[in-house]
């Protein structure tokens, strides 16, 4: 008796090890950035769509980051990190952005609220469900450039 509950404890401290083997992989994983976006008013002229969007990022990365660029990008998945297309590139950015560590999301950080003027079948996208996708682009603390995909989803 007293072995299989041994047995038991040991599956279970086992499979507790793993879970938190695999969160802390994701920590330490692209997933650095996260944000919690709204589309707060949509214009439609002709082939394109001037959306103004509110965007909230939480910085997962483990230090502060200041001086930051978030750029919107495509939907569709490429392989570059930053603006690649043509209409990408004519969208001003979010600059200067200041991102303290968010530890457990104890502080709301401020909204980033900007006008873009995108494709009209970028924004029929976002209808879909691929939503907005921004990148941010920062120097760490050692002086290299880092740039990581913000992982999005609609504002509750």
């Amino acid at each position: 008796m007293q072995h299989r509950v041994l047995r038991s404890f040991q599956y279970f401290c086992l499979s507790g090890l793993v879970l938190c083997l695999a969160l802390a992989a994701q920590a330490g994983g692209p997933h650095k950035f996260s944000g919690a976006y709204q589309v707060l008013r949509v214009t439609e002229h002709g082939d394109n769509v001037q959306v103004l969007v509110s965007l909230r990022v939480f910085n997962n990365s483990g230090a502060d980051v200041t001086g930051a660029t978030i750029s919107l990008v495509s939907s569709v998945m490429t392989l570059s990190a930053g603006p690649a297309l043509d209409w990408e590139k004519e969208q001003v950015p979010f600059t200067n952005v200041t991102l303290p560590f968010n530890s457990h999301v104890k502080i709301l950080p401020l909204p980033l609220v900007r006008a873009f003027n995108i494709p009209a079948d970028e924004y029929a996208q976002w209808k879909k469900g691929a939503g907005p996708r921004f990148v941010i682009a920062y120097q760490d603390a050692m002086g290299e450039q880092q740039s990581f995909r913000i992982d999005t989803a609609p504002a509750p």
